[in-house]
């Protein structure tokens, strides 16, 4: 879904959390606080509470519960008193490794779940071993924070529960579902054939919601 992949380098996600900032300059001095107003992979707007040249390097400490991270970043340029803002400043981002950048997807996704749908193709189990099921191997074609479309290689009937389960870059999806809908009318498909099946979630393990949110927010690369 483009309007969420943040690796687009584009679209900025509204935030409004406190921040440390230093220059890194020669005398630039203790670290002092500001607030972070909006973000991506690529740059932030940040209120400072003095105007920083356009040009200066700044080292940004940023925090919530769940995540803190330490950013480099060139300031872009700077607007003085503009409404709700002492001096607000758009810097990017420089020397972003694939670390510091699943960091960001992480922090964006701890501040706001997305609604949004992601066209994937990820490697996936469905299980139902406690019901005398062999587990079946599957493709995740997309995926939303209620629910998922998987290819398996046998048809199960909607309304069955099962667990899905599939690892990402930020971690394991765990999640107890429902099936909704399936495409397919029989239940022994033609060798090398998936059916479709429409998930529903049931219960988010507590450990997949920040996973699921930030593969959403960050797509799959």
């Amino acid at each position: 879904m483009a309007t969420w992949d943040v690796s687009d380098r584009w679209t900025r996600y509204t935030i409004d959390m406190p921040l440390r900032y230093r220059r890194v300059a020669k005398g630039g001095g203790r670290s002092k606080g500001g607030r972070g107003r909006n973000l991506n992979v690529r740059g932030a707007w940040v209120d400072l509470p003095e105007q920083v040249e356009p040009g200066s390097v700044l080292e940004i400490a940023l925090a919530t519960p769940a995540v803190s991270l330490s950013l480099v970043a060139r300031v872009a340029w700077a607007h003085a008193r503009l409404r709700d803002a002492h001096y607000l400043h758009g810097v990017r981002f420089t020397g972003v490794t694939p670390a510091l950048r699943n960091q960001l997807c992480a922090l964006l996704a701890h501040q706001k779940p997305p609604a949004a749908r992601l066209s994937c193709m990820l490697a996936a189990t469905c299980d139902r071993s406690w019901k005398g099921h062999p587990t079946l191997p599957g493709i995740i074609r997309d995926l939303s924070g209620g629910g998922a479309c998987v290819c398996l290689p046998q048809r199960i009937a909607p309304g069955l529960e099962l667990r899905i389960q599939a690892a990402t870059p930020f971690g394991k999806i765990v999640a107890n579902a429902q099936v909704a809908w399936a495409n397919h009318g029989k239940a022994r498909l033609p060798r090398g054939r998936l059916c479709r099946h429409g998930l529903r979630f049931l219960h988010l393990h507590a450990l997949s919601e920040l996973p699921l949110h930030a593969l959403l927010l960050c797509g799959i690369r």
